[in-house]
């Protein structure tokens, strides 16, 4: 009797586990649906839920940023792992998501340099593979071998136009010298957004970078407060024709100007440490009371540090740079360069490629996006190596 009981318990039991829903294996949809985030939401936990497949939780970013142009009160992704609770997604079907998985457009970024030439467009460069890659976006990588070479620039943006690019993300040369280019752009229906350097074309649809100006006031505000009121400064510009370095040497100058420091030298290094070497050579022959050089860039700082040391002045003369590369970075750490400006580069690149998708999209795009800037010293050079 006892046995016929447990017998039926067991019955009755395994009828009703049979009958109660799995809560937490939604199926494949059949159609797309909106979704609110909610607390310990994950794009991939919702790819693996809905989609059967954590993996294509890129389908979900890029869909929900679709809805987006079309009605703001879906949320704009633009880092998938920032989502936040009650925004509001779209989940696409199953089917949708394929086909977006399966779909890639093609950005161009082309920057003023090749990464192997500087640490900065390296960075810049890893960046927008790395976004490329998460966004699938197929990345095309150009550059001019020199930041002087406008005219390689221009064939190499003309070509992407020509080869019908969807999207084109610049670092100009030079802050007009494309603008007939980017004419071309718009004619064919590409967006241009600029990183880095900004133009004076008004129809770019945003700018990508650093304040470069207030990260040169915050070099020249740093060397006010290292020399003594009234000393002598010297400026290595690089070319002034592109903006960011117009940018940043404005700056310094008006903290020089705050602060009543005399510049006494202003130079272009070519943005190289050779250049920055010979007229920091020119500089302390013809101005051998110098205390301070600011440099546009980190590779004409360390140029500086260069003629210097050859000079047996390092010691006398405050050397600050900007983007704090890795070597500025190691070199403010052995004591030679003093301090550098830090830019995010990487981001400037990630943040080309998912700006340039959503324009592609449709949808409407931040006219600045500033990616901040950070005084580098002794205290935080080890982050930046």
């Amino acid at each position: 009797m006892a046995k016929r009981i447990l017998l039926s318990v067991i019955v009755t039991i395994a009828l009703l586990a049979a009958l109660v829903p799995v809560v937490n294996a939604a199926p494949p949809l059949q159609a797309g649906q909106a979704y609110t985030v909610q607390k310990d939401d994950w794009m991939w936990k919702l790819a693996d839920k809905y989609l059967g497949d954590k993996y294509a939780y890129p389908a979900i970013a890029i869909a929900t940023n679709a809805k987006h142009a079309e009605d703001p009160s879906y949320a704009f992704i633009w880092n998938m792992d920032l989502i936040e609770v009650g925004d509001k997604l779209y989940i696409p079907s199953a089917e949708e998501a394929k086909t977006i998985m399966a779909t890639k457009h093609t950005i161009q970024v082309e920057t003023k340099d090749i990464a192997a030439n500087n640490p900065f467009w390296a960075a810049v460069w890893d960046g927008a593979q790395k976004a490329a890659k998460r966004w699938l976006v197929d990345l095309v990588l150009n550059a001019p071998t020199s930041e002087a070479d406008v005219d390689v620039q221009i064939a190499q943006v003309e070509d992407a136009i020509t080869k019908g690019v969807e999207a084109l993300v610049v670092a100009p040369t030079d802050a007009s010298a494309l603008n007939p280019t980017f004419d071309k752009a718009k004619a064919a229906g590409i967006p241009v957004l600029i990183i880095d350097s900004d133009t004076t074309w008004p129809d770019k649809l945003t700018f990508i970078g650093t304040d470069n100006k207030a990260g040169g006031k915050l070099a020249g505000k740093f060397i006010c407060g290292e020399v003594p009121a009234g000393s002598e400064v010297a400026i290595i510009t690089g070319h002034m024709t592109a903006q960011s370095i117009a940018d940043r040497v404005n700056g310094a100058k008006e903290a020089f100007a705050a602060c009543g420091a005399k510049v006494v030298a202003e130079l272009n290094g070519q943005h190289t440490r050779e250049g920055g070497q010979s007229v920091m050579e020119d500089i302390i022959t013809a101005n051998p009371n110098v205390k301070a050089v600011f440099c546009a860039n980190d590779n004409m700082a360390l140029g500086a540090v260069e003629a210097l040391k050859a000079a047996g002045k390092l010691k006398d003369v405050i050397v600050v740079g900007f983007d704090a590369n890795p070597d500025a970075a190691a070199s403010i750490l052995a004591g030679e360069m003093t301090a550098s400006i830090a830019q995010s580069p990487s981001n400037m690149g990630a943040f080309g490629v998912v700006y340039g998708l959503a324009a592609i999209q449709g949808n409407k795009i931040p006219t600045r996006i500033d990616t901040g800037t950070t005084l580098v010293t002794k205290e935080n050079a080890a982050q930046y190596k």
